[in-house]
């Protein structure tokens, strides 16, 4: 977010990423409520120069501190790391399905894993693959004819 408002001015970008944020909290109900308030008053920091009046309210309430003396939050590379990523699986460039599939997993376990998939299933059989396309960490694009 901080790339999108600083460099590029991509303020709608950036308003979703904070979106995610606050849809990952909902997600995670069942999460330690430290963690949820600390998510929710990042949240509300990083929405702070697009609605100050509001966003310093909740601020201050789930913190008891004023957001406008706090560092802008910078994010832990740590933190941002997963196991495991939703892979897109597309035919033709159409989704039809998404599986789950460890993150960093070499081209062939990936493209295995699309063809494996009930949705692709359905729509490769009795058609020639044409091609596979890879998009690490993101998509398999099988193309028939």
């Amino acid at each position: 977010m901080t790339g999108d408002i600083a460099t590029r001015f991509a303020f709608n970008t950036a308003i979703a990423a904070v979106m995610e944020l606050v849809n990952e909290v909902y997600r995670h109900t069942d999460a330690d409520p430290a963690a949820r308030r600390f998510a929710t008053a990042t949240a509300a920091s990083l929405l702070f120069p697009f609605a100050p009046h509001l966003t310093s309210e909740v601020y201050e309430l789930l913190t008891g501190r004023r957001v406008w003396e706090e560092p802008w939050p910078a994010a832990d590379p740590d933190m941002l790391q997963t196991d495991t990523f939703e892979l897109v699986c597309q035919v033709n460039g159409r989704v039809r399905d998404r599986v789950s599939a460890p993150s960093g997993a070499p081209h062939e376990e990936l493209e295995r894993l699309c063809l494996e998939a009930r949705g692709v299933q359905s729509h490769v059989d009795g058609h020639e693959i044409a091609k596979v396309i890879v998009v690490p960490d993101k998509l398999v694009n099988v193309v028939v004819r």
